[in-house]
């Protein structure tokens, strides 16, 4: 009977929550025939609305009853969620909170010991209904409940992790020349050095068990592999590298030439000649990203020890000085190409450049731009990115073609679109047309075609992965290489091997394409006026031009008559003046408009009146 109890109980603070704290008694009742209330609660409860009150009075603790009104305590507050939790020992044969640390360190030690707490939360719908109930519905409560459990877990922004998870001795630790933990570059690089040997030894222990037992060789499954893993780097290293399985998976990718993972099982490469690679593309190009590095074909590694080659642009003189510096750069270069990225952002309905990263073989300069376009249209970059002597080679041209146009009133050529040209290499491996091609992001670009690139990053691919504001961000040292990254790894190597790719019959088409980014939309929508939600323009999502409105008479009374035309471009030569009985007055049309200049900001011009 005191299970039944402690069901109903529990049915009830779920069906309060879930109605905003407070119910009827008329509507408790309602819910004795519910699914999952069964007959043994209804008889503990008592079959009437009578004994439901009395029911409820019995436990103070967690409702008020008002009259007819059922409240449930703390419903709205910080713990509200946690009356279960402060329940006497007395009224409960079990410690709901204690099963649900339980059940999440489970997970936790099973799926890595650090996770995403939305990853985390996943999981709760495997629970029992008294660790749901205990633990939160919703993720602040759940993260609330975590930060609570300070024995047991560790929450570091949005991602927990075992307090007492499994670390290697101090003396295992490594260090580097400073006698710093190891960090950036060098970890990843020591991770991939101790895994390889555990991989190596474990091959030595499976050609000794081969030569007894005649069975092949055995692959680490990818959660061993993740504890030895564990087992020799501390948390410092693991947050470079991977903090569960399944980051380690991701990182093992990035080394394919080393590791060979097949139905989470690990393995080392085994050297035999290469047909082709995942991407489609033959590994034994003169342009491939191990021949780039052996051949010392590369700019230089973009990690902390390189910043100094790094240049934050803020005023125009600096700004000359730059452009002459990438003028004399493209003097020294065999080919005249740059790699050129833009960051933008949205300030109400419009977009804006807020800084301009570009890359030569030798250095970046990141322009600042926040402050002032005249760093854009006075330094010469303008010139250099309507240029047709320059490749500027860049991701996703589209995205910032309306932006120069419009806005700065820039329009660029010869340019190399490496989206474009991923397309083109997928269009001819898989057959597919280009409207069923799905864009890539720069992150996954890396992945496929030079992930050495991410192992020679002192940021990590979480990192690469978060988006930045651009708007009001610091420019520190980290985000000073997460601003470059994009433009230094296609002057290193990407720009070099997707050019490779390209099939010779393919390039006319490439080149059409990249023309055809480069157009601004004519049709752009203009801005909305502040107070109108929707823009009469705006029919379906599409921008219509607006329609002019003429008059025709018919029998002296004169009649709008309206005509779907876009406006004609203006003369070229001043018509004669008409006569004045042919002169049709047209009725004024009042439309919303608006402008944008750079110094100003927006400037709204409410009421203009056409006429033909």
């Amino acid at each position: 009977m005191d299970d039944a109890k402690h069901m109903a109980l529990l049915f009830f603070v779920d069906h309060l929550v879930q109605k905003n704290g407070i119910r009827t008694i008329h509507d408790l009742s309602c819910q004795f025939g519910a699914r999952g209330f069964s007959p043994e609660m209804r008889e503990a409860v008592g079959t009437t609305q009578e004994g439901l009150t009395d029911f409820l009075q019995s436990h103070p603790s967690l409702f008020t009853v008002e009259g007819d009104q059922v409240i449930l305590k703390g419903h709205g507050e910080m713990d509200g969620k946690n009356q279960l939790m402060k329940m006497p020992s007395t009224g409960r044969n079990r410690d709901y909170e204690h099963e649900a640390v339980e059940f999440f360190e489970q997970k936790l030690n099973k799926f890595g010991p650090e996770l995403l707490i939305k990853s985390l939360l996943g999981h709760r719908s495997q629970a029992a209904p008294e660790v749901r109930l205990v633990s939160g519905r919703h993720l602040k409560e759940f993260t609330e409940f975590l930060q609570q459990q300070v024995d047991n877990f560790v929450v570091e922004g949005d991602r927990v992790r075992l307090k007492n998870m499994p670390e290697p001795s101090e003396e295992a630790v490594e260090l580097d020349d400073e006698g710093m933990p190891l960090s950036g570059v060098k970890a990843k690089q020591a991770a991939v050095d101790y895994l390889k040997s555990v991989l190596e030894q474990q091959a030595a222990v499976d050609y000794l068990k081969s030569v007894l037992e005649q069975n092949e060789d055995t692959p680490i499954p990818l959660e061993s592999f993740y504890k030895k893993f564990c087992d020799r780097f501390p948390h410092s290293v693991r947050q470079e590298v991977a903090t569960n399985p399944k980051e380690l998976l991701a990182f093992l990718k990035l080394n394919r030439n080393i590791f060979f993972i097949r139905s989470n099982r690990v393995s080392l490469v085994k050297i035999r000649p290469e047909d082709g690679s995942e991407s489609g593309r033959s590994t034994d190009s003169a342009d491939s990203p191990t021949n780039l590095m052996e051949n010392n074909n590369m700019l230089f590694p973009l990690n902390k020890e390189n910043l100094h080659r790094i240049h934050l642009i803020k005023a125009l003189k600096p700004a000359q000085d730059a452009f002459n510096q990438i003028v004399s750069d493209l003097d020294n270069q065999g080919e005249k190409f740059i790699g050129i990225d833009f960051k933008i952002v949205t300030l109400q309905n419009d977009e804006y450049l807020s800084f301009i990263i570009v890359a030569t073989c030798s250095r970046v300069f990141v322009f600042d731009l926040k402050n002032s376009s005249s760093i854009l249209l006075e330094s010469g970059i303008k010139d250099l990115l309507e240029s047709d002597s320059v490749l500027k080679v860049m991701h996703d041209i589209k995205r910032v073609a309306n932006v120069l146009a419009h806005q700065y009133s820039v329009n660029m050529r010869n340019v190399f679109d490496t989206q474009i040209a991923h397309a083109v290499l997928q269009h001819e491996k898989f057959g597919k047309p280009f409207n069923e091609l799905r864009a890539i992001s720069f992150l996954n670009l890396q992945r496929v075609y030079y992930p050495q690139s991410i192992m020679m990053s002192d940021l990590s691919p979480r990192k690469l992965s978060q988006p930045i504001n651009w708007h009001n961000c610091t420019m520190d040292n980290d985000v000073l290489l997460a601003a470059s990254e994009e433009c230094h790894t296609i002057v290193s190597a990407l720009y070099r091997l997707l050019n490779s790719q390209l099939p010779v019959h393919s390039r006319t088409q490439f080149h059409d394409k990249c023309f055809e980014a480069l157009i601004p939309s004519a049709n752009k929508p203009p801005p909305q006026i502040h107070g109108h939600a929707t823009s009469p323009l705006m029919q379906n999502g599409v921008y219509r031009p607006p329609q002019r409105r003429t008059t025709t008479t018919t029998n002296g009374v004169s009649s709008p008559k309206q005509q779907v035309r876009t406006p004609p471009p203006p003369p070229t030569q001043t018509p004669p003046p008409p006569s004045t009985s042919s002169i049709t007055f047209n009725k004024p049309k009042m439309v919303d408009m608006s402008t944008q200049t750079f110094s100003t900001g927006e400037i709204q011009c409410i009421n203009v009146y056409f006429d033909n």
